[in-house]
């Protein structure tokens, strides 16, 4: 057998440019247009941010470091990505650092895990605050429509407009659209990977299209680890496909190293950066935590695997995982009904569809909160678990699920339940929703049944950070505007949250247990503090004295819902 070309299936063979679509005209023509339609979806983002949200309060901690960093280089007229600790004399290890997860890095107090983000961000920041810098995730979910679109009419989606509006506005990418964090833009720059390693598969293909491939994967591993894998799992099914099409064993392995190469260059710049601007490392540093904790805790990673995969978290333990396992059973039966049956709702499908409101309601009558579960949060990733099988989605859906093993093993564990979506398999929810708007094209009523579903949880997502956005930056807001000497908050995460009201000069303190209370104590006593607030829980009952100072008084603050309080304690000294 000779490495002469073999002829690719049109599928693959095809360019991504536009390709000739039938269009009504009217607005419907100029809603299509790609310039047009990116603007429409920036200016939704927008209006859901003005009208619902508050950009002080977040999605999850990590955006409050984010968010407290760029305070600090506005406040210090610097573009150094350090958040300082007013305590470092009496605390050099910042055991007790206010901001939780900060690290110390040659010397400088750093919260973040990626610079490009952060040095993005600082300019908008400076031209319009907390409010301007969501303009980064909204471009990123923007991009993220954008490569769905070309990977479904790569795949024979038709003109790819299902994909890009059903990716942009009812899946977890519009919540991602909407918070502060670089979950959007890494996602988006992983789907053109995929585009770009789909395009690696035709032999006339320019020889830098693999180096491109990686390229995009490398900047996507700079802000988010799990690109990593995405990169060997997808590189990997790549390869095996391209070789199986062409038995061209020598190109297959130059493809393979190219895809690889361009992946180091956006690594190894973003490297140099970390060492010029920080003097140390935090990618390497993470990444190689990631990979040392791969395997431990078996018994806590399946059952983290289960909440990122079908978890609704409203509920304990194996109940939470049927409730989302019968969601995406009932949701798979009723679209396969439709896809054999035309026109109507036969009376299967109707039930089946009920079900599935059914148990979504189940899930929202608990109160608003996060859905981990991706299938669950993503009702079109469910059907292409289920559906994308066929040989035009195929490559498509191996690589979302051939990555999901790795990913859940090597995921950071302790945070399975506060997110949307499975965030460190965003990628293979994606990909497994454009299997399902390519297999669903021209199956009009199981498009529209699944569609409802998608905007039933998409909303309840957007209802959940609104509530959560406003309630969080109310409970700091309160705990700020008290005017205490100092803070100490028992809770890991509460001070982090507050990211949008942090001054290195402010006396806050993070102690979650017994022995880091007292050594706040001393420091803040020590530092001349005559009082101090103690922030917990409200299941916890504050003491009435502590290391000399006597409780006086106990604020219930609401905090991230309304229904959920902190016990602000006040301390003085007699």
């Amino acid at each position: 057998m000779t490495d002469t070309a073999v002829r690719v299936p049109p599928s693959i063979d095809t360019e991504i440019g536009p390709k000739p679509v039938a269009s009504p005209g009217g607005m419907r023509t100029w809603i299509r247009r790609p310039v047009v339609a990116c603007v429409v979806l920036l200016a939704l983002y927008g209006a859901c941010t003005l009208a619902l949200n508050d950009p002080r309060g977040t999605l999850g901690t990590d955006t409050g470091g984010k968010l407290a960093t760029l305070h600090v280089m506005d406040h210090n007229g610097s573009w150094l990505p350090e958040v300082g600790y007013w305590a470092a004399k009496a605390d050099p290890r910042g055991d007790l650092h206010p901001l939780f997860y900060t690290f110390k890095v040659d010397g400088k107090w750093v919260n973040v895990t990626t610079l490009p983000m952060i040095y993005a961000a600082y300019p908008l920041y400076e031209l319009g605050g907390d409010r301007a810098v969501l303009l980064l995730p909204m471009l990123g979910a923007m991009l993220c429509a954008l490569a769905a679109r070309a990977l479904a009419r790569r795949l024979g989606g038709g003109s790819g407009w299902v994909a890009f509006w059903v990716l942009g506005l009812a899946s977890p990418v519009a919540i991602y659209a909407l918070d502060f964090w670089e979950h959007s833009l890494g996602l988006a720059l992983m789907l053109w990977g995929v585009v770009w390693l789909l395009r690696m598969l035709d032999d006339r293909a320019p020889w830098w299209t693999p180096l491109l491939a990686g390229a995009f994967f490398g900047a996507a591993a700079t802000m988010r680890t799990e690109a990593l894998v995405y990169l060997v799992v997808g590189g990997g099914v790549a390869c095996v496909v391209y070789l199986a099409r062409s038995r061209a064993v020598g190109a297959t392995l130059v493809r393979g190293c190219a895809v690889l190469a361009g992946a180091a260059v956006p690594l190894v710049a973003n490297q140099m950066l970390e060492q010029l601007t920080l003097g140390g490392s935090i990618r390497a540093a993470r990444a190689a935590g990631t990979a040392a904790d791969v395997g431990a805790s078996l018994g806590v990673r399946v059952q983290e695997a289960f909440t990122t995969f079908v978890g609704m978290n409203r509920f304990e333990h194996t109940q939470d995982f049927v409730l989302g396992g019968l969601i995406v059973v009932f949701l798979a039966v009723a679209v396969g009904i439709l896809r054999r049956r035309g026109d109507g709702i036969p009376f299967g499908a109707a039930c089946a569809l009920a079900a599935v409101a059914f148990f979504y309601l189940i899930g929202f009558g608990a109160g608003l909160g996060f859905i981990p579960g991706m299938l669950t949060a993503s009702p079109f990733a469910a059907v292409g678990l289920v559906y994308g099988w066929r040989s035009d989605v195929r490559v498509i859906t191996v690589i979302a699920v051939a990555a999901l093993p790795l990913v859940w093993a090597s995921q950071y564990s302790g945070g399975a339940g506060p997110q949307w979506g499975g965030r460190y398999t965003l990628l293979s929810g994606a990909l497994l929703l454009v299997a399902a708007t390519v297999v669903l094209e021209g199956h009009r009523t199981a498009l529209l049944a699944t569609l409802a579903a998608a905007v039933l949880v998409t909303g309840f997502g957007l209802a959940w950070l609104s509530v959560r956005s406003h309630w969080a930056a109310n409970g700091i807001e309160r705990i700020v505007d008290r005017h205490d000497q100092a803070v100490i908050s028992g809770e890991a995460h509460v001070l982090r949250e507050g990211g949008a009201f942090y001054e290195p000069g402010r006396h806050w303190l993070t102690a979650t247990n017994d022995s880091e209370l007292q050594r706040a104590i001393t420091i803040v006593h020590d530092a001349g503090d005559t009082e101090f607030a103690y922030v917990v829980s409200d299941t916890v009952r504050p003491p009435t004295s502590i290391g000399g100072y006597r409780r006086t008084a106990v604020e219930l603050v609401p905090f991230l819902r309304p229904d959920i309080h902190l016990e602000v304690a006040t301390y003085r000294l007699p």
